[in-house]
């Protein structure tokens, strides 16, 4: 199963530990998404010293991806009408298993996302949300074609949250809705838990 993709996962949060260069006046969004880039950014460039200084560390970024990502949002629009037939509990509980799982791909990703060089776009408002539209380009391998990235928020309350991801035209929640329906078809709910679990005890 692949429940997470860690393509998607990597686009997303590339531009927290690379230079940024505006290409249009930054909207309240983009200037939400910066800030957390940037505090992103200075953990990244300040190498752990011993374990307690990197798990520090993780914990950090962990609080920052949790600030940028609703995940209850992605959760319910990944497993559409399922979200609507489950208890809060259940809810609760899935919610809690893909927050694990992107906490790890996210720590397991960064590393690769040190090469790019980020150009911010417009803020464009669309509905109830706001897009925030970014190029990514490797600085290591000029030939290499620039990825596009659209960071989709809502207002909620008093700040922003992104409620999905679109990378080169790929929306990350409707990936997540396809793989979640191919095996709630075939598994059932818990059969989807089950692997969710699973893969977080394996650590992969």
């Amino acid at each position: 199963m692949r429940v997470l993709s860690l393509a998607l996962l990597s686009a997303l949060f590339l531009a927290a530990a690379v230079p940024a260069i505006s290409a249009a006046q930054d909207g309240p969004a983009a200037r939400f998404l910066k800030r957390k880039h940037d505090q992103a950014e200075r953990l990244l460039r300040r190498a752990p010293q011993n374990d307690r200084d990197r798990a520090r560390r993780t914990a950090q970024l962990d609080a920052i991806l949790g600030d940028l990502l609703d995940y209850r949002a992605v959760s319910e629009q990944a497993l559409d009408s399922t979200w609507g037939e489950r208890s809060e509990a259940e809810r609760a509980e899935f919610v809690t298993l893909l927050r694990q799982l992107v906490e790890r791909s996210y720590q397991e990703s960064l590393q690769r996302t040190l090469d790019y060089q980020i150009r911010w776009g417009d803020e464009v408002a669309r509905g109830d949300a706001v897009l925030v539209t970014t190029t990514a380009r490797s600085r290591r391998n000029r030939r290499a074609p620039e990825v596009t990235i659209e960071y989709r928020l809502k207002r909620e309350g008093d700040r922003w949250v992104v409620v999905d991801v679109v990378t080169d035209g790929v929306s990350m929640v409707r990936n997540y809705r396809n793989q979640f329906s191919r095996i709630l078809r075939r598994d059932g709910w818990d059969g989807l838990l089950g692997r969710m679990r699973t893969r977080l005890a394996e650590g992969s």
